[in-house]
């Protein structure tokens, strides 16, 4: 399959729900500084996501292959099914604006990390619908046990040039460029499985199932 390229994925400006706490008072100084920033990233921010579906085929040992390209991990082959399909997936919400004077980067810094849940909240429910999977999954290198981040590499391959048209690029670490980036697979769940469960990350915004340290 073709690589498919998102260029417009909405960015909401409700602060409430971007910083998922109480209310601010809607009169208040904090309010209409977050709305600013709110504003800022509608404006100036562009989240933009690519994918592929795959095939899946299991082999033996703990390997499976996706797209061709071989995945060592014995929890990653416990979710996914020979011959299912699967989407690889790259996403960012891209570079901070260059020209925002202190209270703004450190306004917009914090709406960030809401900004890519939600960014991958729509990237999820829009291959939920369009495929009519009753539930989706998603795992991403380095937060399963036995998924080293270095599979990173192997996404970005899979993608080859492609990654340039969403702005991403990938250091010899395995890590990704612009900070707020994720690589990863998306598949119906068939398990009733939440990668939120492997993360022991309690304060994420994202976090949609507690962490279970046996998951």
């Amino acid at each position: 399959m073709k690589d498919v390229v998102i260029k417009k994925i909405p960015i909401g400006t409700d602060i409430e729900k971007l910083l998922g706490k109480k209310p601010l008072e809607a009169d208040s100084s904090a309010y209409e500084e977050y709305s600013h920033a709110a504003n800022i990233l509608s404006q100036r921010f562009k989240p933009r996501a690519i994918l592929k579906e795959c095939p899946v085929e299991t082999t033996t040992g703990n390997t499976i292959l996706i797209g061709g390209h071989v995945y060592k991990s014995k929890i990653l082959k416990h979710l996914l099914s020979d011959n299912q399909r699967v989407f690889l997936y790259l996403l960012t919400i891209g570079d901070m604006p260059t020209n925002l004077n202190q209270t703004e980067k450190y306004l917009v810094n914090s709406l960030k990390l809401p900004v890519m849940a939600s960014a991958m909240r729509y990237l999820k429910k829009t291959i939920q619908l369009e495929n009519g999977f009753d539930k989706i999954g998603m795992v991403n290198p380095g937060l399963l046990p036995d998924w080293s981040i270095k599979a990173n590499q192997i996404i970005f391959n899979t993608f080859s040039n492609s990654t340039k048209s969403i702005g991403m690029e990938i250091t010899p670490y395995s890590t990704m460029r612009p900070l707020y980036s994720s690589s990863g697979i998306l598949f119906e769940d068939l398990l009733d499985y939440c990668d939120c469960q492997t993360c022991p990350i309690d304060a994420c915004i994202g976090r949609e199932a507690r962490f279970v340290q046996s998951a």
